[in-house]
């Protein structure tokens, strides 16, 4: 039976049909069951006549794709290494250098396990620290949860949302600034964790 055959720069077989076409030129006798589907197995052998004989060679084929297999574990590595390398870069820095790579990070969803330290996306241009490890459902949302959440402000704006402190690491401290309410307010002595409206004392409204 004649066969055309397609062959690379490097002398391998990678394709051969019934018909002669512009890729596929190269005629060879074929004996034996066609593999399609095991083209890396077939090789060209000349006989003494010059005639071309299509040989499948199960030793080459299964070389082959042990070559392919290696190579994709290979890459699947590299992209579990690149995947860690980045997951340990943007846990690594502070608030202020990871709200610059917002883009970066997950966006809030609910039914999902979530650490203390995580840092999500959430709604629109919200970015939030997770608190306290927990599974997240849709009626904690992010920016009403603040047991669960702190928003991370641009250190930039003057005058941030009031965020409501949830302890000694977040408290406000004379000199802050915030809006509430719509309203700027400045705070007026160190350690206030609540809002004007709650502790009007330990606040004075911007003209």
């Amino acid at each position: 039976m004649k066969i055309y055959v397609q062959i690379s720069g490097d002398g391998a077989v990678t394709a051969f049909s019934t018909c002669s076409t512009a890729d596929v030129q190269v005629d060879a006798e074929v004996t034996g069951p066609l593999y399609p589907d095991k083209l890396s197995g077939y090789k060209l052998e000349p006989d003494n006549t010059g005639t071309n004989h299509l040989v499948f060679d199960e030793e080459q084929y299964k070389t082959h794709i042990k070559r392919e297999q290696e190579a994709a574990a290979k890459a699947e590595a590299e992209n579990r290494l690149a995947e860690v390398s980045r997951d340990a870069l943007l846990a690594g820095v502070d608030d202020e250098v990871a709200l610059t790579m917002a883009p970066l990070y997950p966006e809030w969803q609910a039914g999902q396990e979530y650490k203390t330290g995580n840092r999500l996306r959430f709604g629109d241009g919200g970015f939030v620290r997770v608190l306290q490890d927990h599974k997240s459902q849709n009626d904690w949302q992010p920016d009403a949860t603040p047991s669960l959440y702190s928003v991370i402000s641009d250190p930039a704006e003057e005058w941030p949302e009031f965020k409501q402190p949830t302890g000694a690491h977040d408290v406000y401290m004379a000199g802050d600034k915030m809006t509430y309410k719509g309203e700027h307010y400045t705070c007026q002595r160190d350690n206030v964790a609540h809002s004007p409206e709650a502790l009007p004392d330990a606040w004075e409204k911007a003209e």
